[in-house]
């Protein structure tokens, strides 16, 4: 993960008798031992950093301290990644990669988050430390309210042998129920004031008599960074006893009277800068003399902590840098956005970058500049973040800027918010138009494609590829989608057998891509069970792995499911069983990305109901239906209950069925472009329902007119289950000829496999064991048989239990051993941070 150093690095400890203050600081060392939580809640300028660098800073043999500083703007991604790298050190054994924990932390969902938190925990537990501290400082800062929700969480799920300590300008909510427990010390105002005495100590041992130091304490109130200030070079009266924003102003303007004029003119350039080294400052001002002002400034103390000796690099105290600025804005208004717009150049965090650009007035730059990060913020689970980002732009240059738009689109469409996502590419498009980007419009027009495929708005989605194939694609990205889109479309119209050829030319059209970034579109799982794909999904899945490699990361998961559903659709249990379990073991190393885990949940419900094990087959594709994303509802709901009705079905749960089919119908009203097509799979739900009623006649008549339009129908390879169930039926009649006819236009096709078959365990057995002599050829009565030996094998025995635990929601069985002190994956597998672009399918099904 990305984090600037100084984020995680504490200040070092300076020296001089201002800052020694024994008795406090040991009374902070004694809190430490004894709370849970320590917090400093002070005004600006209080000493709050100061006072714990100077208890914790080194901390002693055996203990530990972990620092984060926070700025404004920070939110619950910044502060895992801030927090999990500050662990770094104690090379904490982290049963989930880092990366995904803040994956699942940002899915939006509070179970996420107490993922990440218990795992936090976990971690810091098995650390070997006698103790072990976590600062963050600068709380004030930070106003996600997710983010502050995780820290009241980790809070309470503190290991005994650790504490946490929060320092901000203002006490924080989230701190209630530790306090009200005995487990919360508390340092406020009237604590971190110097005394009297204290400042008569100092002065005097400065040589300074009596009356200064009684005279200086009257003018500050104690406040260090009154005194700090006073120290520098103050001068003269101010407003006695102020302890606010004028009189920090008022003394720093009487420090700068003092400074010489080259260093007083470099601070004032260098306000812009949030952490200051020789390297930056000479890039920003052009003055070659820059390492000898930062040796200056930290000489003289100058409201300036260093974050690291090499170098050094300083991080200006806010309320000095605010002074500075503030001065650099009266006397020189011109220079303040040219140097706020060098110092954008020189950042590397993308939050600060912005805000940079921003502030000098460079909206169009900014949005640039974050377009450019969003595809690796987004592949790092920082899409909430960019979305954050987002809102700092004024709505009428939002509505104007097809960069921002884009963005946008990116970002909703990789938290699953489509109905979003679709208008800003829309608004993209248009803009991108109307400014004479045409290779940029039409990636946008394409993107525009498939969330409107899975919005299920077919007639748009039709148009829009229609209007994409009247000039030659320019942009891979255009390319890529509009052929994902076309493979979708013909998936969500019904026309399952028109899939593979779509399908066929996104898969060679994406094999010729090597960046992550153009991985972005995954195959559903209602699209591997169409007829002719298998070889396709084969090709696709082995380069996507071949792509992402051993880095657990979504695409990954994605690439083990789609051939553990194509192995399944062939009829190759055992091999099913295996991709499951690896996908959902990269999965639990990497972070539960939302539609991933809905994939494998459908996934695991058919394996469990091959495996006999009925009730939990069902349970599984409850979950599944009551964890839809919001962002999939409509069509993708449907979807989902639809298959949980197959499955249902497959189980012999009358009752089951009966309710989602219920759900079903009443769902069905609010679908946007139905046609009878679409809805066919219902129709022959509804033949099912009435074998199970026991009501022969009508499932025949049913089924029969659900075959009928067979393409339509043979969703999840439903007409293979149609097929095989009214077999079943003809043949407990004895009519043996109309068994055979209904089932050969299934069996002349045994290259896709018994497919939707499987959801007719019970019946494809009863056909395998019948004579069939001179009605069935022998291929075709061997592929009978051998479809119905594969689902036997899958019945429980001991390997397949051993390997078919659930969906590890809570189950840690399906992660993969770890060592016991280990902070990094196992080798060969990779931690570091990509620029993948999301995985997405087109929906939950």
């Amino acid at each position: 993960m990305n984090v600037t150093p100084g984020k995680i690095r504490p200040p070092l400890p300076r020296g001089g008798p201002l800052f020694a203050r024994p008795a406090l600081e040991a009374r902070l060392r004694d809190a430490l031992q004894a709370h849970r939580a320590v917090l400093l809640a002070a005004p600006a300028g209080c000493g709050k950093t100061a006072l714990l660098v100077r208890a914790l800073v080194p901390p002693p043999p055996g203990q530990g301290l972990a620092w984060v500083s926070l700025d404004p703007g920070d939110d619950l991604h910044r502060l895992l990644s801030c927090l999990i790298a500050a662990l770094e050190p104690f090379d904490p054994p982290w049963r989930v990669a880092p990366e995904g924990l803040v994956v699942a932390a940002l899915q939006g969902e509070a179970r996420g988050r107490q993922q990440a938190v218990d795992e936090i925990a976990f971690a810091l537990d098995a650390c070997e430390l006698a103790h072990g501290v976590v600062v963050v400082d600068d709380l004030h800062h930070l106003a996600d309210e997710a983010a502050l929700q995780l820290l009241a969480r980790l809070v309470e799920r503190l290991p005994a042998r650790w504490t946490l300590v929060l320092a901000s300008r203002e006490t924080p909510p989230l701190l209630a129920r530790v306090a009200v427990a005995g487990e919360l010390a508390r340092f406020g105002q009237d604590e971190l004031l110097f005394s009297a005495d204290e400042v008569q100590a100092w002065l005097l041992s400065l040589g300074l008599d009596a009356e200064t130091a009684q005279a200086l304490h009257r003018r500050t109130a104690g406040w260090a960074a009154g005194l700090r200030l006073a120290l520098g070079g103050a001068r003269g009266g101010g407003p006695a006893g102020a302890i606010d924003r004028a009189a920090f102003d008022f003394l720093a303007t009487e420090v700068l009277a003092h400074l010489d004029p080259p260093l007083r003119d470099f601070l004032l350039d260098t306000s812009v800068l949030v952490e200051l080294d020789a390297a930056r400052g000479e890039a920003l001002t052009g003055d070659l003399r820059a390492a000898r002002w930062i040796d200056e400034i930290e000489r003289r103390g100058l409201f300036a902590s260093v974050v690291d000796e090499a170098g050094p690099t300083l991080r200006l105290h806010d309320l000095f840098r605010d002074a500075l600025q503030h001065r650099l804005r009266v006397e020189r208004p011109e220079d303040l956005p040219r140097l706020q717009q060098r110092a954008a150049a020189l950042e590397t965090d993308p939050l600060r970058r912005q805000g940079l650009l921003l502030a000098a007035r460079r909206p169009d730059e900014a949005a640039r500049a974050l377009l450019a990060v969003a595809p690796e913020l987004n592949t790092g689970g920082a899409a909430p973040a960019v979305l954050r980002m987002l809102q700092a732009y004024a709505p009428a240059f939002a509505a104007g800027s097809p960069e921002w738009q884009r963005a946008a689109g990116l970002a909703s469409m990789t938290v699953w918010r489509q109905t979003d996502a679709e208008r800003h590419f829309a608004a993209a498009e248009a803009l991108y138009r109307a400014r004479g980007e045409a290779d940029a419009a039409q990636a946008m027009a394409a993107r525009r494609a498939t969330t409107l495929v899975a919005l299920g708005r077919i007639a748009e989605a039709t148009a829009q590829l229609q209007a994409l194939q009247e000039a030659p694609l320019a942009e891979v990205e255009a390319r890529l989608n509009a052929s994902t889109a076309a493979a979708w479309l013909a998936l969500e119209s019904g026309d399952h057998d028109a899939v593979a050829a779509p399908f066929a030319a996104f898969v060679q059209q994406q094999l010729q891509c090597q960046a992550l970034t153009d991985w972005g579109n995954v195959p559903p799982p209602r699209l591997t069970a169409c007829r002719g794909v298998a070889p396709l999904v084969q090709r696709w899945a082995e380069g996507a792995l071949a792509v992402v490699g051993d880095r657990p990361l979504p695409l990954r998961t994605f690439a083990l499911l789609a051939l553990g559903w194509r192995a399944l659709w062939q009829g190759r249990i055992a091999e099913s069983r295996r991709h499951l379990a690896d996908a959902m073991g990269d999965a639990s190393w990497g972070g539960h990305e939302i539609i991933a885990r809905s994939h494998a949940l459908a996934l695991d419900a058919m394996l469990a109901l091959l495996r006999g094990e009925r009730a939990r087959a069902l349970q599984t594709v409850r979950q599944r239906v009551a964890e839809q994303p919001a962002g999939y509802r409509g069509w993708g709901l449907w979807h989902a209950q639809l298959y949980a009705a197959r499955v249902a079905a497959a189980a012999g749960e009358r009752g089951e069925l009966q309710a989602w089919l219920h759900d079903l119908e009443a769902l069905q009203h609010d679908l946007t472009d139905r046609t009878p097509r679409r809805l066919r799979p219902l129709q022959a739900l509804q033949a099912v329902r009435a074998q199970l009623d026991g009501d022969a006649a009508t499932a025949r008549r049913l089924g029969r007119e659900a075959l009928a339009d067979e393409v339509g129908t043979d969703l999840f390879g439903q007409a293979g289950e149609l097929r095989v169930r009214l077999a079943a039926l003809d043949l407990a009649d004895g009519a043996h000829d109309d068994a055979a006819a209904g089932l050969r236009p299934l069996l002349q096709r045994a290259e896709d496999g018994p497919r939707g078959a499987l959801f007719a365990p019970d019946a494809l057995a009863t056909l395998a064991g019948a004579d069939w002599s001179g009605r069935l050829a022998d291929d075709e009565a061997a592929t009978l048989r051998t479809w119905a030996v594969a689902v036997a094998a899958g019945r429980p025995g001991a390997a397949a239990a051993a390997a078919s635990a659930a969906w590890p929601a809570a189950s840690a069985a399906w992660r993969r051993p770890r060592p016991p002190r280990r902070s990094r994956p196992p080798a060969g597998r990779a931690s570091t941070p990509t620029t993948a672009a999301p995985a997405r399918p087109p929906a939950s099904g």
